[in-house]
């Protein structure tokens, strides 16, 4: 078990990370941990803890959420029946919670949160994060959400926060292509939270939108089931103030 338990160790250390490597050696580690042990009760408890932490960032790493939602609640059990060990509890809680978000599953996003001391909440910066973005999506400022990439406490919180813009994006989408007959490109682009012309233009290929000179044009619909109503005007001025909040801050 203990060359098991060194083989993930140094894999994982390394860069790039060779997923598939990865993979195998917990595995490895798992059926060592199942068949017995050559180390003695702290050094085999260590030896889950690892497993059970690098099996929740390597699901990350490969999208797989099916598993993650697995190998999380896993290392939760993990951290309530050895509290010593859980001194990356709060970056797997915060991974927890971005999932939720990600997912939108707010009330277990809610449940979850209740369980965290008050202070943590403000103080902890892995939990801090997720809960100012759940704050900034309920307001609806989305551009607060791209710009908490910039400063975040861990990169395994970057691939939930792509997740939400997507969303985020489809759903102004959507919005604008009933609201708007004509949008300048550079506007479409602020509204979008895009950093770039590009990103805007594969977005707008994608969706099928049909490119004027520098504007896009939609055919709206006379009826409607539901009026939009999206604030197109705070969402531009927002972003743009944000991003020399930001500027100044660098």
């Amino acid at each position: 078990m203990a060359a098991a338990h060194k083989n993930l160790l140094s894999l994982w250390a390394k860069e790039p990370k060779d997923k598939a490597a990865i993979e195998k050696a917990l595995n490895d580690l798992k059926v060592a941990l199942d068949e017995g042990s050559d180390l003695n009760d702290k050094q085999a408890a260590l030896a889950s803890k690892d497993q059970y932490e690098i099996s929740v960032l390597l699901a990350i790493l490969k999208k797989d959420f099916a598993s993650f939602d697995d190998h999380i609640n896993q290392v939760n059990t993990y951290y309530t029946m050895v509290p010593e060990n859980s001194e990356n509890k709060h970056l797997m809680t915060g991974l927890h919670l971005m999932f939720l978000l990600a997912s939108n599953r707010l009330s277990d996003f809610h449940m979850l949160l209740e369980q965290i001391p008050q202070k943590e909440q403000i103080s902890n910066a892995y939990i801090s994060t997720p809960v100012r973005i759940e704050q900034s999506l309920m307001e609806g400022a989305y551009n607060k959400v791209v710009l908490t990439e910039k400063n975040i406490p861990s990169p395994f919180y970057s691939i939930f926060i792509h997740i939400m813009l997507e969303t985020i994006r489809r759903e102004i989408a959507s919005s604008i292509e009933k609201s708007f007959k004509v949008l300048a490109a550079r506007d479409a682009t602020v509204m979008l939270l895009f950093e770039n012309d590009q990103q805007m233009l594969q977005f707008a290929q994608d969706r099928k939108w049909h490119l004027d000179g520098e504007r896009f044009v939609f055919e709206v619909e006379v009826a409607q089931e539901k009026p939009v109503n999206l604030d197109t005007v705070r969402i531009a001025t927002q972003t743009i103030f944000y991003a020399k909040q930001l500027e100044q801050i660098v």
